[in-house]
């Protein structure tokens, strides 16, 4: 019997949805067709339905989860009062390294979850997860900043956006790598952070 294809379509999304939550929790080389396809729900035959190869998936996965985060911080820079966007951006900022976001057994953050893998893999996988950094980083400037900047303050905005940012994704990934072993030090990293970024800009 011949699935349609609302089903074929259905299945490729649920494929890039598993292999997008696995990819996160334990790397890109560390799952296989198989290890996802089963997750999935799917048999492993199924996978070239979908996708020529791996690495097709793992750019495709990668896009899914940028596309989840850049809908996030877009939402707040879209917002147009800029007390009302300073709000969202503080309250966003704080959960980016909140205990609780930080002990999420696959971190949502694909620049935290790929960074230190995503150099070893093919082109596309690669080219896939800069596209959407910068997209990331363009809403981050607008939500801190807001829009309308031009010539040297935009350019120190953006600096700022890099620079808080960088700060966020450190000191959550700092902050993972030591919780088990060492909570109290992984709860300094992370309100060491909130402390150096200190209030949102007005």
């Amino acid at each position: 019997m011949r699935i349609t294809k609302q089903q074929v379509d259905a299945n490729k999304t649920r494929v890039v949805e598993t292999a997008a939550a696995l990819f996160r929790e334990k790397g890109f080389d560390k799952v296989s067709v198989a290890d996802l396809m089963h997750a999935a729900g799917l048999t492993h035959g199924g996978f070239y339905n979908h996708f020529g190869s791996k690495d097709d998936l793992e750019a495709a996965a990668c896009a899914f989860v940028f596309e989840q985060s850049v809908a996030a911080i877009e939402a707040i820079a879209t917002i147009a009062a800029p007390e009302e966007r300073m709000q969202a951006f503080d309250a966003y900022r704080r959960r980016y390294v909140s205990k609780k976001v930080r002990d999420y057994s696959a971190t949502a953050c694909p620049m935290v979850a790929f960074a230190g893998d995503v150099s070893r893999q093919p082109a596309p996988v690669r080219e896939e997860y800069a596209s959407g950094f910068r997209r990331y980083l363009a809403a981050f400037e607008r939500a801190s900043a807001g829009d309308g900047l031009k010539g040297a303050a935009k350019k120190q905005a953006r600096e700022k956006a890099i620079a808080q940012f960088a700060t966020l994704a450190g000191a959550r990934s700092l902050a993972r790598s030591v919780a088990e072993t060492d909570p109290a030090l992984s709860d300094e990293i992370l309100e060491a952070a909130l402390a150096a970024l200190g209030p949102p800009a007005a």
